[in-house]
């Protein structure tokens, strides 16, 4: 009888684990598409000091003065693990602990943002 509980048991935690991991192999397959759907980036030049304007306006509080994190993680290489249209749609929406910034700033202050950051490697 304790055979037959164990074994339930251990193929209902089995079926659990899977479904846990199905879910996040789906979303992380769901923020891909999404990034790769996304249009490219318009091809206007960097604007450095409205970049950093920005950055200080609405991420210094969470990323600290020198891109190296605080709440939030540190950007310094941000774009040696992210590319400008990833970091344009992390802005744009948020992730995580993140939120989204698409309501505070303008849409060509957040591509600013991300082609800046994407020069940090």
């Amino acid at each position: 009888m304790y055979k037959w509980i164990m074994s339930i048991l251990l193929g209902a935690a089995c079926v659990v684990g899977l479904g846990v991991l199905f879910m996040q192999t789906a979303e992380r397959q769901g923020q891909t598409k999404q990034e790769a759907s996304a249009p490219a980036l318009p091809d206007t030049p960097l604007n450095i000091q409205a970049a950093e304007a920005s950055y200080k306006q609405s991420c210094i509080s969470c990323h600290g003065n020198d891109l190296a994190g605080k709440i939030g993680p540190n950007l310094q290489k941000a774009g040696s693990k992210l590319s400008d249209q990833q970091l344009y749609t992390i802005i744009q929406n948020g992730r995580g602990g993140m939120p989204a910034f698409k309501n505070t700033l303008k849409d060509d202050e957040i591509i600013n943002l991300a082609k800046w950051l994407a020069e940090k490697k």
